[in-house]
Formats: structure tokens, sequence, C-alpha cells
């Protein structure tokens, strides 16, 4: 007979730890991603991964649409986007790309940049330098964060509008078309800025330091 060879206890050890590390990969792979060979679990991409509930658009939610507007002198209250940004857990996403997309309808005014950063606290400002009009026109204006589009606006306005485009200066043109929409000798459509259906005070509020200002791009 051949006498049984032992195998010594360091080996058993060692196969016992590769045993119970290739059982924990396989667990962490199940729910995780990997990148070479660091395991990432998946709460780390949902950390940075906008809610569309949980985040804000303002003034842009209480109008329904975005207002666009050239911006020299100074821009319009309405034009001026302030977004708070927050991931599904209600915590707020910092470091975020922001951009926001027009569709053709419209012309940005030159040298306007549509693309922003969220701060410490998932806040981000910008300003919609721009003209033209869209009237329930689906994807007229987007608002993407880290590539996840938050919010899709049917309505896309601008006090630079004459009825026909935007000529990128707020004029006595567009204040003509403006106040047939005001009087109801037209419908209310491209200076309807709160899109309630009726161009009324709450839009001449809107309308009235643009072409008092004669805000024009550069």
């Amino acid at each position: 007979m051949h006498a049984r060879s032992k195998v010594p206890a360091t080996l058993w050890f060692a196969i016992g730890i590769f045993v119970v590390s290739c059982s924990t990969v396989g667990t962490a792979a199940a729910g995780s991603f990997t990148t070479g060979t660091l395991v990432l679990p998946t709460t780390t991409f949902a950390l940075t991964e906008p809610n569309l509930p949980n985040s804000e658009v303002q003034p842009s939610d209480a109008l329904n649409g975005l207002v666009v507007c050239p911006d020299i002198p100074s821009p319009i209250p309405a034009s001026q986007l302030v977004m708070t940004v927050r991931n599904s857990d209600n915590v707020p996403v910092a470091n975020a790309h922001v951009e926001v997309i027009l569709g053709v309808n419209h012309t940005l005014c030159p040298g306007a940049d549509f693309t922003t950063t969220t701060d410490g606290n998932g806040v981000a400002s910008l300003t919609l330098a721009a003209t033209g009009c869209s009237d329930d026109v689906a994807l007229a204006g987007l608002i993407k964060v880290n590539g996840v589009t938050i919010r899709s606006y049917e309505n896309v306005k601008s006090p630079d509008y004459d009825g026909a485009s935007g000529d990128g200066s707020s004029n006595i043109a567009d204040l003509i078309d403006f106040s047939n929409e005001f009087l109801g000798a037209s419908t209310s459509d491209c200076h309807d800025y709160d899109n309630d259906g009726e161009t009324g005070l709450d839009d001449l509020i809107i309308f009235s330091p643009a072409f008092i200002n004669n805000n024009h791009c550069p």
C-alpha cells in the first residue's frame, strides 16, 4: 500500500482564500460595473444620474416653457435659468454637465454659450441669449444633464419676434406683434410667454424690459 500524502495546512488555507475571493468577485459582478480590474458599484453611477421629478428649472417650470432673449444691455429675468439637479435620493448632483438645446426655429446670439456646470449644491445658472418662436412644437427646447434629458419643452418664445422671425433686436416690429396678441387682434401664441392661452399682463411684464432697453445681440 502506498502511504497517503498529507496536504500542508498552508496549501489548504491558500485554496480557501482563492475560493472566497472568486465568490466575492462573482457576487460583485452581478450588481456592479467593472472597469479593467476595478469593480465599481452601481450606486456610484446612480449618484451622478439626475432624477427628473427631483430636479427643478426656474422660471421655466412655472412658465411651462423657455423664454429666450438677446442679452445686451442686460438679460431679462425670464431668460435667466436657475437649475437645481438632484438624483433619485434627492441628493444634489455636483459638477454635472448641463446643456440647453434649442430647435431650428431659434438663432443663438453670437458668442452665446448654452452649457454650464452645477456647483457643489447641484445648482447651475444660464442666460438664454437667443431669438425666435416655437409654440407647441415637439422638442423645441431640451435640457440635458450628464447626457440625460431632464426637461423637454414644446414652448420656446422670445420678445424678439415680429410675427415671422427674430432679427436679434427687440424693436418696434416686435411691439406691433405683441400688441396684436395682447389686444386680441391675433391669436395668442408666440408672445404668450407663460403659456396660459392668453397674452396678458404677465406676458407684458416679461416683454417690457426687452423692448424698453432695446435688448439686442452683439
